[in-house]
C-alpha cells in the first residue's frame, strides 16, 4: 500500500519536520511505500509529484495550520489530524486509516455549498473554538519572522546609533537610520500578514487582499477619522471577518462562465469594500471615543496626589494590553506630555511597563523550556533582546498564540511595573521605555528604576509560567 503525506506545524521549524521522521519510520514498519512532504519555514521541500499522488492509496494530512496545495487531493481518501498526534502516536492512526479517511471533495478545499464530509467529521472532532485557535496560529506562523526582523533592526539601530532626546530615541546617523527604517518596514507589514492568513486558513487565496488590505484601513487613523488605529487585536478582529465572509461568498450560487473571475476580481473587490465600509463607518467613532475616554480618565486621576497608585497601575496595564496598539499609544503619548508638563514621573511609569511583556516571554522560555516548543523557545531570545531597548511588540507573537494566558498576565505585571515606579518617583526625561532608557541616564535612579522592571516582569513571568504549567496539566488529563 502507497501513503503519502503532507505535515505543516505553526512556524514550520522542528514539528514539521519531528511529524514527517515519526510518519515515515512507523509507515516503513507496516511496509508502507511511503512519502512525505514538509512545508516549513524553509519551503517545501520532499514535494509530491502528480504521479506519487495518482498512485496513493491514502493521504494523510499532519498539520496545525493551512497547508498549501490542498486542492491536489481531491478524490482521494484523506485524514486529517494534528502535529501533535502524529508524533505521539503513528501507529495508531495509521492502523485505523480504513477508518478515518474521507474521500476529498472540492468544497473541503473551497468552503463552497454544504460542508463536506471530511468538513463534518473535523467539525465533530474539533470543537469551533478549537478550529479558530488553528486559524490563528496560521496567521501567527507567517507573522513571527517580520516582528522578529523589524525588531531586531530597531533594536540594533537603537544600541548603536540612537541618542536620547526630548522626542524620544532618535537615530541620526546615517546608517543606523537605514537599518532603523528597514526595521519598520518589518512592523508595519506584520499587521497586514497576520490578518491575511487567518483569513486565508479560512476559505483560502482569495481572502488574501480583503484582509490584508483592511487590516491596513484599520490602522490607519488618517481613514478610520480616528486618533489611532486598531492595532494587532484589530487585525486579528479583520483576519476572522474577512476570512468567514469570502468563505460565505463561495457558497453563491454562481454561474459558470463567472465563477473563474470570482477570486481574482470579485471576491477581492467586494470582500475589500465591504470591510473597509464596516471599519470606517462603525470602528471609526467606538475608537474615537475609547481614545479619548482612556486620555480623560488619565488626565483626571493625574490631579490627585491620592490616586497616584491608580494612575499607576491604570497606565501600566494600558502599556501591556496591546502592547505597541491604540491602547499602549494612549499610556504612552499621555507619559510623552508628562514630560513637557513637568510630571516626568508619569513618563517615568510607562517607560517601566513598556518593556514587562517582551522581557518576561523571553525569560519564561529559558527558566521553564518544557512549558514552550521550539518555535517559541526561539522566538523567545529576540523578544527579550526587544524587551532590553524597550521594543514591547516583541511579545506579540506570544499574546496572540495564547491570549487568555499572555494577556492578562502583561496587564498585571506590567501594571505592577508602573505602580512601583511611581510609588518609587522614578522620572524619566525621555519618551522612550525599557532599561536603555536607564542605561542612558534619561532616569533620575537608575537602580530603581531597574527594579521596578524586574518585579512587573517576575510577576508577568510567574504568571505565564502558572498558567501554561495548568494548562498543561489539563491538557493531560484529558
Amino acid at each position: 500500500m502507497k501513503v503519502i503525506g503532507v505535515t505543516k506545524c505553526p512556524v514550520g521549524i522542528a514539528h514539521t519536520y519531528l511529524a514527517a521522521e515519526k510518519l515515515e519510520n512507523a509507515a516503513k514498519e507496516f511496509k508502507y511505500d511511503v512519502k512525505v512532504e514538509t512545508q516549513g519555514a524553509q519551503g517545501t521541500e520532499n514535494l509530491l509529484t502528480e504521479e506519487d499522488i495518482a498512485a496513493a492509496d491514502y493521504v494523510i494530512i499532519a498539520a496545525d495550520v493551512a497547508i498549501d496545495g490542498k486542492e491536489r487531493f481531491v478524490g482521494k481518501k484523506v485524514v486529517e489530524l494534528s502535529i501533535k498526534e502524529v508524533i505521539k502516536d503513528p501507529k495508531a492512526f495509521l492502523s485505523s486509516l480504513e477508518q478515518r479517511a474521507v474521500v476529498y471533495s472540492l468544497s473541503d478545499v473551497e468552503g463552497e455549498n454544504k460542508p463536506s464530509k471530511a468538513a463534518e467529521k473535523e467539525n465533530t472532532q474539533n470543537s469551533f473554538g478549537k478550529a479558530m485557535m488553528k486559524q490563528l496560529m496560521n496567521g501567527v506562523s507567517y507573522m513571527i519572522p517580520f516582528v522578529v526582523l523589524g525588531g531586531l533592526f530597531i533594536a540594533l539601530s537603537i544600541s548603536f546609533g540612537g541618542t536620547p532626546t526630548s522626542k524620544g530615541m532618535v537615530v541620526n546617523n546615517p546608517f543606523w537610520s537605514k537599518v532603523n527604517a528597514i526595521g519598520s518596514i518589518g512592523f508595519n507589514l506584520m499587521i497586514p500578514i497576520l490578518a491575511g492568513f487567518i483569513a486565508f486558513s479560512i476559505s483560502g487565496r482569495a481572502a488574501l487582499a480583503p484582509a490584508m488590505i483592511s487590516a491596513v484601513v484599520a490602522n490607519d487613523k488618517s481613514i478610520l477619522g480616528t486618533s489611532s488605529g486598531t492595532g494587532f487585536l484589530g487585525a486579528i478582529l479583520v483576519g476572522y471577518l474577512a476570512g468567514y465572509l469570502v468563505k460565505w461568498i463561495n457558497t453563491w450560487k454562481i454561474p459558470k462562465n463567472i465563477r473563474p473571475i470570482m477570486p481574482i476580481f470579485v471576491i477581492p473587490l467586494l470582500g475589500t469594500g465591504v470591510l473597509s465600509a464596516v471599519l470606517i463607518l462603525f470602528f471609526g467613532r467606538p475608537i474615537a471615543m475609547l481614545m479619548g475616554g482612556l486620555q480623560s480618565l488619565l488626565s483626571m486621576l493625574s490631579q490627585k496626589p491620592e490616586t497616584a497608585l491608580a494612575l499607576g497601575l491604570l497606565l501600566g496595564a494600558m502599556a501591556g494590553f496591546d502592547m505597541g496598539g491604540p491602547i499602549n499609544k494612549v499610556a504612552f503619548l499621555f507619559g510623552t506630555a508628562s514630560i513637557v508638563s513637568g510630571t516626568p514621573q508619569i513618563m517615568g511609569a510607562v517607560a517601566a511597563a513598556i518593556p514587562v511583556a517582551p522581557l518576561a516571554v523571553g525569560l519564561a522560555t529559558l527558566v521553564k523550556k518544557d512549558l514552550f516548543n521550539k518555535e517559541e523557545i526561539a522566538a523567545g531570545v529576540p523578544a527579550l533582546l526587544m524587551g532590553l531597548i524597550g521594543i514591547s511588540e516583541g511579545a506579540i507573537p506570544f499574546a496572540a498564540s495564547d491570549p487568555k494566558r499572555v494577556i492578562p498576565s502583561n496587564v498585571i505585571g506590567s501594571a505592577v511595573a508602573a505602580a512601583v515606579s511611581l510609588l518609587l518617583g522614578i522620572t524619566d526625561v525621555v519618551p522612550h521605555g525599557g532599561p536603555i532608557v536607564g542605561i542612558l541616564g534619561a532616569t533620575n535612579n537608575v537602580l530603581l528604576y531597574f527594579l521596578s522592571i524586574l518585579i512587573g516582569t517576575a510577576v508577568t513571568m510567574c504568571m505565564i509560567l502558572l498558567l501554561k504549567k495548568r494548562q498543561m496539566k489539563k491538557q493531560t488529563i484529558d
